[in-house]
């Protein structure tokens, strides 16, 4: 669940989903890792979800939609990210760089092989303290500051700037413990253009996500409800099956390697 969220959500995920090895707060200005955000348990080296559309006749697995690789040092910091999408044979690399404790200080990212974007960040004493995004051709996108930061080092809000300093949006995260549970983004002049609600069962995993996306014309509303089917040994799930609207849509299975 690491990447679902959108708009200004997914350029400063990468930075905003470190939370610490136990729901223990953070006593040191070192960031912890990714994985206890993901609710990922053991020494992990890779996980793969691959994601396959529902046959709306037969109800049953149908074609892959794309396929997730993450990949993981041994402190449990996300180092690559490897997306491909079957519809138009794209794959998408972002890698990650990050500081003497673990925070990202820089996001790289190619498509099909080519500049695609970019993000510089600075982190002091145990905070995000600003970053910048940069888009296919190096230019500035999008300039964060006043950037919040809870007990576990997750970013819980910030602004963005265009180029020129005016404002282009904001947005608020919320937790529960080291747990995304949800947001709003807003545009410049503080209207609402996304929120969500995250719910997590007693073993702190999604269960449903009720969005609303607001465009000038229309709003849309989307119900997603995650329900997991199958385990593995160390408690993972490995395939989880997700429904929009009341509408089986997809299967995810995942494939987790365990460090030796």
């Amino acid at each position: 669940m690491r990447k679902f969220t959108i708009m200004a959500f997914i350029a400063i995920a990468a930075f905003s989903c470190n939370g610490p090895s136990s729901n223990s707060k953070t006593t040191s200005d070192k960031a912890a890792s990714d994985l206890a955000g993901e609710n990922v348990k053991g020494k992990v080296q890779q996980v793969v979800a691959e994601i396959y559309l529902i046959d709306s006749v037969t109800g049953k697995m149908g074609k892959l939609e794309s396929k997730n690789t993450e990949d993981y040092d041994d402190d449990g910091y996300a180092t690559t990210i490897n997306n491909y999408t079957s519809n138009d044979s794209a794959v998408v690399v972002t890698k990650f760089d990050h500081d003497a404790n673990g925070f990202v200080t820089a996001i790289t990212t190619t498509k099909n092989g080519k500049p695609f974007s970019s993000m510089k960040i600075v982190a002091d004493s145990g905070k995000y303290i600003a970053a910048t995004s940069y888009d296919s051709t190096g230019k500035v996108d999008v300039i964060y500051n006043d950037i919040s930061t809870n007990e576990f080092g997750q970013v819980t809000g910030a602004k963005g700037h265009h180029a020129d300093s005016t404002l282009k949006m904001s947005f608020v995260n919320n937790f529960d413990s080291v747990y995304y549970t949800g947001g709003e983004s807003k545009d410049s002049v503080g209207k609402t253009t996304y929120s969500s609600t995250l719910k997590l069962n007693d073993k702190k995993y999604a269960v449903q996500m009720d969005e609303t996306n607001v465009s000038k014309d229309s709003t849309t509303k989307t119900t997603t409800m995650y329900a997991y089917d199958k385990w593995d040994d160390k408690g993972n799930w490995t395939e989880q099956t997700i429904t929009e609207n009341g509408k089986p849509k997809k299967i995810v299975v995942r494939t987790i390697t365990y460090k030796q």
